[in-house]
């Protein structure tokens, strides 16, 4: 997958999404500082929500329309989802911030509409929440749009995720990329199931990511590990103690050695070795070799009395002790200097 000219995927830098999500503050002033904070930290991308309420819902309060867990128990889905929305008016000047900061920004759309919207302003790529992996209207509609998709897998079934990348490529998208979610807020790291990255890769063959919930910045490492090359994190002002996805969110201060930790973890996966790095090739003569255990002259014959095992690599290799044995030495050898195949009559 590119984005914006970045390439993405496994062996390549992980890339880095800051979501903002509802935590705004309702407040553009603090739209915008969040994102000037992600860009000085080294994020790769800013990635909003466009919705509204009666995107997502109606207003109504039967039961099933009221949240009964996570950080928003007790409130209606309606009354949530007005708190967290972006106001579409805002997307003009958090566009034109992002082209001021060279940051690649896009959202997630949760309806047609508001798909159309996000291609005024040429969006380079779209996520799909996870929530909507089922919505095929809006997967076809994004799909249309022949732009990068990235979806998110929570609460998703191999078979749901199977569909979902099959509407997207029979509708036109462009490359796709898939996260590794678990639809908890926080996450447990008992629910990530982090292995299904590997399998997630080898089945679909296409770049796989991890969308993290989590508190901290331990599972994300492991995600490195297990071979995620896109990381989402929702963020927050320092100050935000009240937005909707505050209690689960990164606060921003944090963002640059949650950066750095994973940057990290990923070049420490490297490649498949083979022998000694770079860095190693200079404690290789500190290996055990075949020395001589006194001076010893010309004409001499090996016995193992007369020689020893010891560090450092200036003769054989251990394994040649047997083949030695009995062998003549052809040129006086002083008290440890190494047993060669140039010193013996083989």
């Amino acid at each position: 997958m590119i984005i914006n000219g970045t390439k993405i995927g496994k062996g390549l830098s992980p890339y880095i999404i800051a979501e903002m999500s509802g935590n705004h503050l309702n407040s553009l002033d603090s739209a915008l500082e969040l994102m000037e904070a992600s860009a000085r930290a080294g994020v790769n991308a800013f990635k909003l929500q466009t919705y509204s309420a009666n995107t997502l819902t109606i207003n109504c309060l039967r039961e099933e329309y009221i949240v009964r867990a996570g950080p928003w128990n007790g409130r209606t889905l309606h009354d949530l989802y007005s708190q967290g929305h972006t106001p579409n008016e805002w997307l003009k000047p958090l566009f034109q911030l992002a082209k001021e900061l060279n940051l690649t920004l896009f959202s997630t759309p949760f309806g047609i509409k508001e798909v159309d919207i996000l291609e005024g302003f040429d969006v380079p790529v779209y996520k799909v929440a996870s929530f909507e992996i089922t919505y095929t209207q809006l997967l076809k509609k994004i799909a249309s749009t022949n732009k990068p998709v990235i979806f998110s897998t929570g609460l998703a079934s191999i078979e749901e995720i199977s569909k979902a990348i099959q509407v997207l490529q029979d509708n036109g998208s462009g490359s796709i990329a898939m996260l590794k979610c678990t639809t908890s807020y926080p996450a447990n790291s008992k629910d990530l199931n982090l292995n299904t990255i590997n399998f997630f890769e080898n089945k679909y063959q296409i770049p796989v990511g991890f969308s993290d919930h989590t508190l901290g910045v331990n599972s994300a490492i492991a995600a490195a590990g297990a071979g995620a090359c896109i990381f989402e994190k929702h963020i927050k002002l320092d100050k935000d103690i009240s937005s909707v996805d505050s209690s689960f969110a990164l606060p921003v201060s944090k963002l640059p050695e949650y950066i750095s930790s994973i940057r990290e973890a990923t070049i420490s996966m490297g490649v498949i070795q083979d022998g000694p790095c770079d860095s190693e090739k200079q404690y290789l003569k500190y290996r055990r070799s075949i020395v001589a255990a006194q001076n010893l002259f010309k004409g001499d014959i090996i016995t193992k009395d007369k020689i020893v095992i010891v560090r450092p690599n200036i003769g054989l290799a251990p394994e040649f002790l047997d083949s030695i044995l009995g062998k003549k030495v052809i040129k006086d050898l002083e008290f440890g200097q190494g047993i060669t195949v140039e010193s013996l009559d083989i």
